[in-house]
């Protein structure tokens, strides 16, 4: 069976809430670095990125993030805003995950925090008590990623089937 990679990454550090509505909320130049170190980790991380996609929420730091994370990536990589990752809560997450066509190899989801944590918790969790991964259990700071190697379909994406495989804390 092929394997699939699912990269969960919260979008950088933004401006705050009372500067702009939140779908308008920009990174902040220290968000900028962020993504940028985000995408240059994942880049660096030895994984199979080939065939990979990006989906962001249509929010302008998702977008941001998502873009100055791509500028480390392969030139190949496609990218989309989708509109329910904006509020998307754990089930409707895993919903979007579970109808991936299975023509997508490695996907990059930039959303938004609960549910980008909460996502990695409901993933990987049983396997945050290995030392390299004991960091994810102190939160889901701006620009942290989590990189999970799946042993099935989309369709069968579960606990059971994601190996936590890289993490990057923003």
């Amino acid at each position: 069976m092929k394997h699939h990679l699912l990269v969960l990454l919260r979008h950088a550090e933004a401006i705050p809430h009372a500067a702009a509505p939140d779908r308008q909320r920009v990174l902040t130049p220290f968000g900028r670095q962020q993504a940028a170190a985000a995408g240059k980790a994942l880049a660096e991380s030895g994984l199979d990125l080939s065939g990979l996609h990006v989906w962001y929420s249509p929010a302008e730091r998702t977008r941001e993030t998502a873009e100055l994370a791509r500028a480390a990536l392969p030139p190949e990589t496609s990218s989309i805003s989708v509109d329910p990752l904006y509020d998307a809560d754990l089930p409707r997450l895993m919903e979007l995950l579970h109808e991936t066509p299975d023509t997508v190899s490695a996907l990059v989801v930039v959303g938004h925090n609960p549910v980008i944590a909460e996502a990695c918790h409901a993933l990987g969790s049983t396997q945050f008590e290995q030392p390299q991964f004991a960091a994810l259990n102190d939160g889901y700071p701006p620009a942290t990623l989590t990189a999970f190697r799946l042993t099935s379909d989309w369709a069968g994406l579960s606990v059971d089937t994601a190996e936590l495989v890289f993490h990057h804390i923003g």
